[in-house]
Order: structure tokens, then sequence, then C-alpha cells
């Protein structure tokens, strides 16, 4: 598949995704910040984002990844009153294989309303749109929350990596 980039914003219903900015790096450290135990039980990163500063390297190396290609990080916001909530990344491209996998995470009050399987359902809509066809979400099997996304999304439970 020819490398091309997806969109800057993609809707949902009730959400919009948007290309990650400068911008949200000081909300998405106060985020991390205020959710940085809850994250952590599942994800190896928050240990490590410490200060703004690590969220403004963290955006500048996702805009990096995007210009060559290489991954898309979006923010996560609500419609209705344009609140970011989380973020959602396709990364682990594989242009010649037509694959990669979708990443995300969501600051906990948001939890269990739906919002993430309906960013993943149609993230995987825009992927398949854009030539992808094979879409994989990798997470912790503790994490019911989470790995409950691509269940109710009909993915195909392959396995876990140990």
């Amino acid at each position: 598949m020819e490398k091309r980039h997806l969109p800057e914003i993609i809707e949902s219903d009730r959400l919009y995704f948007k290309k990650i900015s400068l911008d949200l790096a000081e909300v998405m450290f106060r985020y991390v910040d205020e959710d940085r135990h809850r994250l952590s039980q599942f994800l190896p990163w928050p240990k490590f984002v410490t200060t703004v500063q690590h969220e403004v390297d963290y955006v500048n190396l996702t805009l990096k990844l995007w210009d060559s290609f290489e991954g898309y990080t979006y923010g996560l916001f609500k419609k209705d009153d344009h609140v970011y909530m989380g973020n959602i990344d396709i990364h682990a491209i594989s242009w010649n294989w037509d694959r990669c996998e979708i990443g995300y995470w969501i600051l906990g009050r948001y939890e269990g309303k739906g919002f993430m399987r309906e960013a993943v359902k149609v993230f995987t809509q825009t992927l398949h749109d854009h030539g992808f066809n094979r879409i994989e979400i990798r997470c912790d099997p503790n994490n019911s929350r989470s790995s409950n996304v691509p269940r109710a999304l009909d993915y195909i439970f392959e396995g876990c990596l140990h």
C-alpha cells in the first residue's frame, strides 16, 4: 500500500479526534498526573511523564512520526463541549503489509460511557477505508475495560503475549 496520511480531524457521532498539537501538552500532563495511579496499573509510560516538558517532547515526537508516515496520534474530544478526554494513536504501521495497531487511553472519569468503543469503531473503519486489512489492538488482559473494547467491536482474539 502506498504511504498516505490519515485525516487530521476524524469525527464520530459524539466525538471528534484531532491531530495532537503542542497546545495540548499541559492538559495532557495534568490528566496523566491526575490519573497516574490508574493508568500505571496497565501502561508502562505514566511513570516517565513527570513534567509538562515530557509531554511537549512526546507531542514533538508524535508530530515527527506523523510527518514520516510512522504514526498518527489524536486527541479525543467530546463534540458537545469540546472537552479533551485522552488519546488514540495508530502505530506499528507496516505499509508493505497493510497493517497497524491502535492504542488508546482515556481519563478515568470518562470510562464506562462507550467513548473508547465509539473511537475505536470509527478508527477501524477509517483505517480499512485507507487500505489497512490487519488492525491490531494490544492491551493488558487484566484491564477488562480496555480489553472489552475490541471484543465489543468483533475483533478476533488471537492470544496473549508473554
